[in-house]
């Protein structure tokens, strides 16, 4: 498949998430022109702005009071409604699909998290099979799917690496036998999973009728600044805030998941790259590609972050670590094996120092308060 160059048109789902933001921010520093999928016209504006204020700090735009920016914001309020991709899928080049539903304790029917996360990976490709039959020159070439290395590991004593070979079944099978009693993380995994599937299961079975195809970019925990300004730290997006309150406001409040187990990590930055690349590589097509930048410990974030508050949080000090933050000899370990993405997106990954640094940085900057 031929790869996107620049300029394209690409669409854009989940694009007001961390990551979505993030992409969108990468295509048009690339020159490309973007279709953003948004819940509602207020979510959009609010991107809009954003995304503006993110291109004036980064020296990409003029303040010439101009509002101007190449992203069409497109309000599909539901987006795992059959056909509600049909029309907006329409005369773009690539498709990157960043929408999934994330862990939520009010949800009690696994379900409730598992469908949504399927119908909307599959209702993408559904669209554009559609507009594939409805017109012969359509010219789609890529479908960018975000899943994630929860659909790969599993937790178990000792270390462990894993690849795009390895599947976590063993979630599926936790929510088949525990139901409603299944923990959020495990339900999100067995999500993670069945909507991976479903995508690969509906493009092999399609992929002689079409002339596009698709890559799926796999991400442990995504950490690192935001587009987004929150109004205070409780407003953080997703894993950002996971990041935050495991470090920075470590809490006695017991949580669904806290970042004492270790784990892979990316910056955000860089996994939106690994998105861009993928839909710009011939050879990522057809491809789970895992991008991490390596595996962490708790006292590793907490030492970065406590010498970085000195800059830009003077006076402020959060505890060292502890026992429970360092290193267990008992504690299961998970690498990645990421030989492919080096292969074939090479990307160079921040380091734990540089997303520390500038995460604090981008708080600070908002005056987001410790």
């Amino acid at each position: 498949m031929s790869p996107i160059t620049s300029p394209s048109t690409v669409l854009v789902t989940g694009g007001t998430g961390y990551l979505g933001a993030w992409v969108i921010a990468t295509l048009l520093a690339r020159g490309h022109t973007v279709k953003a999928v948004v819940r509602s016209a207020e979510k959009g504006a609010s991107l809009k702005r954003d995304l503006l204020k993110h291109i004036k700090e980064e020296g990409g735009k003029k303040d010439d009071g101009s509002d101007s920016i190449a992203v069409e914001f497109i309000v599909i309020p539901d987006i795992i409604k059959d056909g509600a991709f049909d029309e907006v899928i329409l005369g773009v080049d690539a498709v990157v699909h960043a929408a999934s539903p994330l862990p939520d304790p009010s949800l009690t029917d696994p379900q409730d998290m598992i469908q949504p996360a399927v119908d909307g990976t599959v209702g993408v490709l559904k669209s554009a099979l559609r507009a594939s039959q409805r017109d012969s020159s359509y010219k789609l070439k890529r479908i960018v799917i975000t899943s994630s290395v929860a659909a790969m590991w599993t937790l178990s004593p000792g270390a462990r690496t894993f690849s795009e070979e390895d599947w976590n079944t063993n979630d599926v099978s936790e929510v088949e036998k525990l139901g409603n009693k299944t923990d959020q993380m495990t339900v999100y995994g067995a999500s993670k999973v069945l909507a991976e599937k479903a995508a690969w299961d509906f493009y092999n079975a399609h992929k002689s009728e079409v002339q596009w195809d698709i890559s799926v970019i796999n991400p442990p925990l995504v950490f690192g600044p935001a587009i987004q300004t929150p109004k205070s730290t409780s407003d953080l997006p997703s894993t950002l805030k996971l990041w935050w309150d495991s470090v920075i406001e470590r809490s006695s409040k017991p949580q669904a998941f806290t970042l004492s187990i270790p784990n892979g990590w990316v910056d955000v930055r860089d996994i939106a790259e690994a998105h861009v690349r993928a839909m710009e590589t011939a050879e990522a097509g057809g491809e789970r590609i895992i991008a991490s930048a390596g595996t962490f410990f708790l006292n590793e974030w907490i030492d970065l972050a406590n010498k970085a508050l000195a800059e830009f949080y003077p006076g402020k000090t959060i505890p060292k670590g502890t026992a429970e933050t360092t290193k267990d000899e008992l504690a299961p370990e998970i690498y990645f094996n990421t030989a492919k993405e080096k292969r074939i997106l090479g990307i160079r990954y921040r380091t734990m120092e540089e997303t520390t640094r500038d995460t604090l940085r981008w708080a600070a900057e908002r005056n987001l308060k410790l």
